[in-house]
């Protein structure tokens, strides 16, 4: 199971890379999407989410790109998350039953519940200064290389 789509995946990681940069720093959407495999127009894309709450910046001209309009630690992983995600990750039901509640509970409510609220927790007390300190040695090693599926 997968819940972060590969978009926000992408978008993290390029947050990463702007945030070695420092805020207020532009990088071109060609040069983050690179060492991902993602092609620069998708990336761009999921990157525009960020502006509107003020994560992003962008810069047009030679020196242009986007670049971090807050700093690191000012950014928790929610705020991401839920620019890129929306969240509804937070609100749906573990099997995806629409009609799941309170009143008509899914065998999986409750607890659902509890770890939902746990990972809720857990990204909106970690910045993007924390995750960038965490997974330093990842980028320069390769492990955050994404694999794109040829399409059929």
């Amino acid at each position: 199971m997968q819940f972060l789509s590969l978009g926000t995946q992408y978008t993290l990681t390029a947050l990463i890379t702007l945030s070695k940069e420092g805020t207020g720093v532009a990088v071109s959407a060609s040069k983050l999407a690179e060492p991902l495999n993602s092609p620069s127009t998708y990336l761009s894309q999921m990157l525009t989410n960020l502006i509107e709450p003020g994560i992003i910046g962008t810069r047009r001209g030679i020196n242009g790109g986007v670049y971090l309009a807050r700093d690191a630690k000012e950014v928790s992983l929610y705020d991401i998350v839920t620019a890129v995600e929306g969240d509804t990750f937070f609100q749906t039901c573990f099997l995806g039953i629409s009609g799941c509640g309170d009143i008509e509970p899914c065998p999986f409510h409750d607890e659902w519940g509890k770890k939902r609220g746990k990972i809720e927790d857990w990204l909106k007390s970690t910045s993007l200064e924390e995750l960038a300190n965490d997974t330093s040695t990842m980028l320069t090693d390769g492990l955050l290389q994404f694999e794109r599926k040829a399409k059929r």
